[in-house]
């Protein structure tokens, strides 16, 4: 059975061996455009074991509940378009249905008591790639502390400690997770928002160049996702439009298929965060891994070509 040692260097060395590895991915798909891309790519990964998918809750007006069920829906949804035949067997859980009151009382989920069973069951390091809110995870760990010895979490979300504070989107949501996050011990990649997955932008141009009737149903289908949201490339008047889009949570699934290629990155002393958000001093002599620096068009090229590769 796998003890993680805590030597962080093991954490490389797996990422750069070419068997698979085992992966859970933590997702609020429904929230934008880019977890669905995160969850095509896991999906058609030769060098990932997908072990299951989890809904994460978001913020949404009609209440957290209610964003769970619809990211539930979408990620099922992608893995379809990615899997028709269902041959990859990668199961759907249903997550939390509000965020954590406390850093004591797990909020019980579908996603959590799996979480909980796949890091019992592996016998292999388990990736924890979340890229939503944090609940999933944190309630996972807080109903069975044992799985930090079989898990690495690969967290998007916070920013780097010299910022001050850790608050972007996926980490304000729940800072009670958060806390249980950094403080439990558990092996920690940082992929920070600001200077890191910032930079993992793509054009509607470019999307439509490598994956309109390249990438079969799933690639048409981002390329619809983003035109959605950013306005169609080109207009009925026939005016050509390009505009930017951050596609942030890429970065999970890059880091677990190549981390030393796709990444640079350092070791760091662990921190912890205030009800606040901002960054505060825990274990001097502990560490995780802080990554400074990503690779985009690498990530981007290996995206592509994956999906290209696999949906033709």
């Amino acid at each position: 059975m796998y003890r993680h040692n805590f030597n962080l260097f093991n954490i490389f060395e797996e990422s750069k061996m070419s068997r698979s590895k085992s992966v859970i991915l933590d997702t609020d798909t429904a929230n934008e455009t880019d977890d669905q891309f995160a969850v095509a790519y896991a999906m058609l990964a030769d060098d990932i074991d997908l072990k299951a998918l989890c809904a994460a809750p978001c913020y949404d007006e009609q209440g957290v509940s209610h964003s769970m069920y619809r990211c539930y829906d979408e990620m099922k949804k992608i893995r379809d378009m990615c899997d028709p035949e269902g041959k990859k067997n990668v199961p759907c859980y249903h997550g939390s249905e509000s965020y954590m009151k406390n850093m004591v009382t797990p909020v019980v989920s579908e996603a959590a008591e799996n979480i909980v069973r796949i890091c019992r069951e592996s016998k292999d390091m388990v990736y924890i790639a979340v890229i939503g809110c944090f609940t999933n995870v944190a309630s996972a760990i807080l109903m069975d502390p044992s799985i930090i010895e079989k898990a690495v979490v690969v967290l998007i979300g916070s920013n780097p400690y010299s910022n001050g504070h850790a608050n972007e989107y996926n980490l304000e949501q729940d800072r009670n997770a958060a806390k249980v996050i950094f403080e439990c011990g558990i092996p920690l990649v940082i992929i920070p928002a600001a200077g890191v997955t910032e930079k993992l932008y793509t054009t509607t141009a470019e999307l439509e160049y490598y994956l309109r009737d390249k990438a079969g149903e799933i690639g048409n289908y981002l390329c619809d996702l983003v035109n959605r949201v950013e306005s169609a490339p080109i207009t009925e008047d026939g005016e050509r439009h390009s505009k930017i889009r951050i596609i942030w949570d890429i970065a999970s699934i890059a880091f677990v298929r190549n981390a030393t290629d796709f990444f640079e990155t350092e070791e760091v002393d662990r921190r912890t965060v205030d009800l606040q958000g901002n960054w505060q001093y825990f274990d001097k002599e502990a560490r995780v891994i802080m990554v400074k620096r990503c690779e985009r068009d690498k990530i981007y090229s290996d995206l592509f070509t994956l999906l290209q590769k696999k949906t033709v």
